[in-house]
C-alpha cells in the first residue's frame, strides 16, 4: 500500500477519534451541568495549603493573620496571590460527575502531577477540555469542569508566591550597609548616616526598603555581584544579605540563600541604594 496512502488512513483514524472524544465530552458535560460552587469551604477557615506540581512541593500557612511560605524556602506569601487562590474554594462547577463514571486517565486524573489543598480538601488538576477551555478538576470521587484561571499560578515558579518587599513591614532595622554608605541606629533610636545626609532622606531610604515591592520575584539567577548590602534586623545576630546583580534593564536585587531575585524599575536604584543623591541608575556600578 502507498505510503501515501498508509497517511492519509491514520489522519483520516486521528480525527475519527477526536471526533468522538469531543462528542462523548460534550455529551456527558450536557447531562452533568451544574452551576454549584466547587467546594463549601469558607476562604477565612483555610490555615494551610499546600501546591504540588511535578516534582516541587510548596506549603503556606496562616500565621498571625498573614501567610507565610514554609516550604520550599521561609519566607512572607503574597497575599494577593493567596487570595487569588483561596477564590478556587468557590469556583462555580460548570459540570460534574461521579468517577465512576469516566476514564480518569482520558481527562489527566489519574496520576495528576499538579494538586492543591486547603486544610484537608485535595483538589488534583486534570487536562483542559479542547471545546470550552474549562479544566477537569478532581476532588475526592467528583469531577468538575472549571474556568482555567487557577492552573497557570500553580505551575509558575516559586517566587510567584513570594511576597514582592524586600524586608517584611513589621522587621525592626537596626543598620543598613549600602554600597557606599551605612545607615545605623544609636542606642538613643536616632539614626545617622556615614555620609552625614539628612535624617529625611534616611527615614525615606528604610521606608523603600520595606515597603517598595518589586514588580516581580523570580527564581535566582547567577551572575556576578556588582554590590553587597547587608540588612541587620532587630533579634537576629547575622544580616541578611542582599547583593545586586543587574542594572540594565532593571534593578536586580538578589538573596542566593533563598534562591529568589527581586526585578525593580531602575528608579529605585536611588530609592534603596543611594539615600540623599539623585542620579543615574547604575551609574557607578558601570565605572
Amino acid at each position: 500500500m502507498p505510503s501515501r496512502t498508509l497517511v492519509n488512513i491514520a489522519l483520516f483514524l486521528t480525527i475519527v477519534l477526536l471526533a468522538v472524544y469531543i462528542y462523548e465530552t460534550d455529551q456527558l458535560e450536557q447531562a452533568s451541568s451544574t452551576n454549584e460552587q466547587l467546594t463549601q469551604l469558607p476562604a477565612e477557615e483555610v490555615t494551610q495549603i499546600i501546591i504540588r506540581h511535578n516534582q516541587r512541593r510548596i506549603e503556606l500557612k496562616r500565621q498571625h493573620g498573614k501567610w507565610h511560605m514554609l516550604e520550599p524556602i521561609n519566607i512572607e506569601a503574597n497575599s494577593f496571590r493567596i487570595d487569588t487562590l483561596l477564590t478556587l474554594l468557590n469556583t462555580v462547577s460548570q459540570a460534574s460527575y461521579a468517577t465512576t463514571d469516566i476514564e480518569l486517565d482520558k481527562f489527566g486524573l489519574s496520576e495528576a502531577s499538579t494538586s492543591i489543598s486547603f486544610n484537608d480538601i485535595l483538589i488534583d488538576f486534570g487536562i483542559v477540555n479542547p471545546i470550552n477551555n474549562y479544566r477537569y478538576v478532581r476532588i475526592n470521587n467528583t469531577v468538575h469542569l472549571i474556568d482555567d484561571n487557577f492552573y497557570p499560578l500553580l505551575s509558575s515558579q516559586t517566587g510567584t508566591l513570594v511576597a514582592r518587599e524586600l524586608i517584611t513591614a513589621d522587621a525592626v532595622i537596626n543598620k543598613l550597609v549600602l554600597p557606599e554608605q551605612t545607615l545605623h541606629r544609636d542606642e538613643s533610636g536616632i539614626w545617622h548616616s556615614s555620609e552625614n545626609i539628612d535624617p529625611d532622606a534616611i527615614n525615606e531610604t528604610l521606608h523603600h526598603w520595606q515597603h517598595s515591592q518589586a514588580f516581580g520575584v523570580h527564581n535566582y539567577m547567577q551572575r556576578e555581584s556588582l554590590a553587597d548590602i547587608s540588612v541587620y534586623l532587630a533579634g537576629d545576630t547575622e544580616p541578611v544579605q542582599f547583593y545586586v546583580t543587574d542594572v540594565d534593564p532593571w534593578l536586580i536585587i538578589a538573596r542566593p540563600d533563598l534562591d529568589i531575585e527581586y526585578h525593580f524599575n531602575l528608579e529605585f536604584y536611588d530609592r534603596l541604594l543611594k539615600p540623599g543623591t539623585v542620579q543615574d541608575p547604575g551609574k557607578e556600578l558601570h565605572e
